[in-house]
């Protein structure tokens, strides 16, 4: 069996308009679906508000930490600071 050239065009044109034409479908399902520039900047909305609570939250235990560690250090210079007094 023997493919001519008009029919190996013919079925390259046929297959280059089935895929055009599906992929205008699948957009088209796809922004009724709610894939719309609405539909995305509601999605990259909330990633940005999780990922600023997640850093909030890292900053709080940052900054408890720190408090915790000045504390920590506020006392052992207290101490020093009786050490130093009491032979006198």
């Amino acid at each position: 069996m023997e493919i001519k050239g008009l029919d190996f065009f013919l079925g390259m044109a046929a297959g280059a308009a089935l895929g055009v034409g599906l992929t205008l479908a699948v957009r088209r399902v796809r922004d009724w679906l709610g894939y719309s520039q609405a539909g995305r900047l509601e999605a990259e909305n909330r990633n940005l508000k999780r990922r600023l609570e997640e850093k909030d939250r890292h900053i709080d235990r940052m900054l408890k930490e720190t408090e915790r560690l000045a504390e920590k250090l506020s006392e052992e210079r207290v101490i020093e600071a009786g050490e130093k007094k009491e032979p006198s």
